[in-house]
């Protein structure tokens, strides 16, 4: 268990390095720049602070800035609980806790030192619908999140699936 938490750990640190990183950059190369087109009507760099969480949800409520860190929290809490029950995983959610771990920590990050995140990565299709701008760690929390649904429910490492009952048509009756 150690062996595979410390790789959790520093997959975690290095997602998280990833978002930091990627966050000053665009503080310091894209604020107050023009966007930077990555591929023309699809992707683009461009700045943006988020008061709020994901879509923009919760920008204007007074104290959303303390309820995402207390969410955010929780979400690690989570996270935590469910590393530590599980005993047997696949490498695939050992990823998925790390990323989740990862995402949730940089937004933290940014909400408790500048009070907004930071976000730079826009997508739109041919300018007729345009996705909120996000970060490294959001993507990471996607990933993450979607990589903890496909885990879940499966069966652990080795263990096999129940079998099946057999029918009672085709078989013989023995004779008494």
């Amino acid at each position: 268990m150690k062996k595979r938490l410390i790789w959790i750990v520093v997959l975690g640190i290095l997602g998280l390095a990833a978002d930091q990183g990627s966050k000053i950059w665009a503080r310091d190369t894209l604020k107050g720049q023009p966007s930077i087109t990555l591929i023309q009507d699809y992707l683009y760099l461009e700045y943006h602070e988020n008061p709020g969480s994901a879509f923009g949800l919760l920008r204007s409520v007074p104290g959303a800035r303390y309820i995402l860190i207390g969410v955010g929290l929780l979400a690690l809490i989570l996270v935590w609980s469910m590393i530590r029950k599980v005993e047997k995983r696949r490498t695939m959610g050992d990823i998925a806790f790390a990323l989740v771990a990862g995402g949730a920590i940089g937004n933290i990050i940014d909400r408790v030192y500048i009070g907004r995140v930071v976000d730079f990565i826009v997508m739109h299709w041919q300018h007729s619908f345009t996705w909120p701008a996000y970060n490294v760690a959001d993507a990471l929390l996607v990933v993450g999140v979607a990589l903890m649904i496909l885990v879940l429910g499966r069966a652990p490492d080795g263990a096999k699936a129940p079998a099946r009952p057999r029918s009672a048509k085709g078989k013989k009756k023995k004779a008494r």
